[in-house]
């Protein structure tokens, strides 16, 4: 385990360390940047080449046993046996491969991880157990590796779970997909999976093999009470959970994070006006509805606006909050233009951009430099709340285009905000994983 030879006070001054190297390298291309705003220059050269202020790391949770959601890949250990756990790398490289084959992993095995819970290992464990099952008394390995997929764990605060098996297959009837659900239903309702005592299992009919997650995915329950779905209770309230995406990996670091976004909004019931792009399970717009003027919560997942939209039917409070679709920068402009040409006299718009939900949005995070326009050119966002999860190149350099840095292919209009402060959280203490974090701009 990364740093497991450290103690965890050095592996936080580490994080801070290069935290801070990441954003000088944003602050010191932006400084040499000829067509940066003066008053952006300025900033940064009162920061001490520093793009803004950057808070020390906040301990958001335990060290151990903290992640609310598990993810193993399927695939195969360097021996070549049959694995389940953390995807390492694809096994071949061969281009004349099949591309299914191509992308294959390399799996090391999560049992001794105690990052993750400990029921969340059994179930792994008895995932692994019943595909070794399958390839003594069905097919092949080969078989098993083609058509079961990934399983993934989310939990809540009551440690419920609900536990997500899929399985691909083209054809819409068939009849070995059946028996293959018949069977993973025997196994943990009545074989020895039972001693998992799993709350909810769905059975994800695929009709592709990768990405993890896909957008055209159709689930079963097979396993649980459908009247009585798994909710997160956050704030208060009850949200659904959206199964179109990686989960909440630290519940704890979650709500730690939320509650700052929240304070940092500075709300108002009669001139604020609050939008989320990247609403996902609609938390910051439904908790803001009780506190501001007007609500929004835009994604770019259909399923995560109908997730969303599934909480706000329970709370009457909430029902003028506007759950959209929104995928590109033109969707995003026409509704800021919207909202800005209905507004109340003195009213002001505070902005949330993120979190994206990690691997499911890459094709979206490449829309960033296009949306960025849309931000800039909105003047009448007064505060702009960026979050993400961990410090990529696409993120720095959303980053540099928001603060006034000009892109390479293509032009970008509008006045930049002012970066204020850096706020972030340890949401995967003991893991080579960066820090989530929080960016405050303002307008001049």
């Amino acid at each position: 385990m990364p740093y497991h030879k450290i103690s965890y006070e050095e592996e936080l001054k580490l994080k801070q360390r290069q935290i801070e190297s990441r954003f000088q390298t944003v602050a010191k291309t932006l400084f040499y940047d000829r067509a940066l705003h003066p008053s952006i220059r300025k900033l940064i050269r009162t920061n001490d080449v520093n793009l803004c202020p950057i808070r020390d790391i906040q301990r958001a949770s335990s060290t151990t046993e903290y992640l609310t959601s598990c993810i193993a890949d399927l695939g195969k250990t360097r021996t070549g046996e049959l694995a389940l756990g953390l995807a390492n790398r694809p096994i071949s490289n061969e281009y004349s491969a099949p591309a299914d084959d191509r992308q294959m992993m390399l799996v090391v095995p999560i049992d001794d991880l105690d990052i993750y819970k400990k029921r969340d290992r059994l179930i792994v464990k008895h995932y692994h157990d019943f595909l070794l099952k399958e390839v003594k008394d069905v097919s092949s390995t080969e078989y098993v590796l083609h058509h079961w997929r990934p399983i993934r764990i989310y939990t809540n605060k009551k440690d419920e779970k609900i536990v997500v098996i899929g399985y691909f297959d083209r054809k819409t009837n068939n009849t070995d997909r059946q028996a293959a659900k018949e069977r993973l239903l025997a196994y943990f309702e009545h074989g020895p999976g039972r001693e998992c005592q799993i709350e909810h299992l769905y059975f994800e009919q695929r009709t592709q093999r990768w990405p993890i997650i896909i957008n055209d995915s159709h689930y079963e329950q097979i396993i649980g009470n459908k009247n009585q779905p798994f909710t997160y209770d956050l704030f208060g309230m009850k949200f659904e959970a959206n199964m179109q995406s990686y989960g909440i990996p630290n519940l704890t670091a979650y709500e730690v994070t939320y509650a700052e976004i929240l304070k940092l909004c500075n709300l108002d019931p009669t001139s604020t006006i609050f939008l989320q792009y990247f609403s996902d399970l609609g938390v910051l717009p439904l908790i803001a509805a009780q506190h501001v003027d007007q609500c929004y919560g835009l994604d770019p997942s259909p399923f995560a606006i109908k997730t969303a939209m599934k909480s706000q039917e329970k709370y009457p409070h909430a029902q003028d909050v506007q759950f959209r679709v929104c995928t590109t920068k033109d969707e995003f402009k026409i509704i800021l233009t919207a909202i800005e040409e209905n507004k109340k006299k003195n009213a002001s718009l505070t902005c949330v951009f993120g979190p994206p939900r990690g691997e499911l949005e890459r094709q979206d995070l490449r829309q960033n430099k296009t949306i960025v326009n849309a931000l800039r050119e909105c003047d009448f966002i007064d505060r702009l709340i960026v979050v993400n999860r961990g410090i990529s190149p696409s993120t720095l350099h959303l980053l540099y285009s928001l603060s006034g840095g000009e892109s390479s292919t293509h032009k970008i209009s509008g006045s930049p905000f002012k970066p204020v402060l850096i706020i972030p959280f340890d949401v995967h203490p003991r893991s080579k994983l960066l820090p989530d974090f929080l960016m405050i701009y303002e307008r001049d």
